[in-house]
């Protein structure tokens, strides 16, 4: 469950900020308060320790790359990676980042009014005002890193990206960045998977926009093509 990519630049109060590693799990973690980073760690590998030990009772959870059928004595946390994974039409363990991220995230958004956590590709993020996030498009792009402002809302929401040219996560597109905000980071993970999967041509780009506008949980998409720079919904340039 290792993911290595750092696709964004957050700005956070450096005071309030920490990671915290489990085995192959990395999470950076901002915060408006401090927290126990031991108490935290816990949280993060009970979540870790509930997946790995589903995958010894059904190894297709994780090997799968097309959607299960949901198990209802599985973990809350592995029946939210298959359900979201079977809404986008991949397999749940393309959407374990955004799953633990999520789960995590919201454990410490009981204890603080402002959380964002990040997971590889995959953010949750509780925020009480607007924020600037860096993206990172890869170093075919011109700047290689844009700003992107994101408005607060009065509820946590997720933010994902997926890529073929950068990290080493299994994909099967050809495309520089495909970046989800959504209502949760599950549902986040598991369409930036299927988008960037499915983008191999420009003309693909649209058919991915119109799709997005019809579910109501995806909120907005970025896609980064061959030099070029594709949006649609809450999604903000900051120039």
């Amino acid at each position: 469950m290792k993911y290595e990519e750092r696709f964004y630049r957050l700005f956070c109060k450096k005071e309030f900020s920490f990671e915290i590693s489990y085995k192959e799990t990395d999470l950076f973690i901002s915060t408006d308060k401090t927290l126990d980073k031991e108490e935290v760690r816990k949280i993060v590998k009970n979540y870790y320790e509930e997946i790995t030990s589903y995958i010894k009772t059904n190894p297709s959870f994780f090997s799968s790359l097309v959607p299960i059928d949901i198990d209802e004595h599985a973990p809350p946390i592995v029946k939210d990676m298959i359900f979201s994974s079977a809404k986008a039409g991949v397999g749940p363990f393309s959407a374990v980042a955004g799953a633990i991220s999520w789960y995590v995230g919201n454990n410490l958004a009981e204890m603080c009014s402002e959380v964002i956590i990040e997971n590889g590709g995959d953010l949750f993020l509780k925020i009480n005002e607007d924020k600037k996030i860096g993206l990172y498009l890869g170093e075919d792009f011109s700047p290689s890193l844009i700003t992107i402002k994101l408005k607060k809302k009065d509820k946590p929401f997720g933010i994902a990206s997926s890529s073929s040219k950068i990290g080493h996560s299994l994909n099967f597109g050809d495309v520089d960045l495909v970046t989800i905000v959504a209502s949760d980071s599950i549902l986040a993970d598991a369409f930036a998977t299927a988008f960037s999967n499915r983008i191999k041509k420009e003309r693909d780009i649209q058919g991915i926009l119109r799709e997005a506008r019809k579910l109501p949980f995806l909120w907005g998409v970025v896609v980064a093509f061959k030099k070029k720079l594709f949006f649609w919904g809450e999604v903000t340039l900051d120039f």
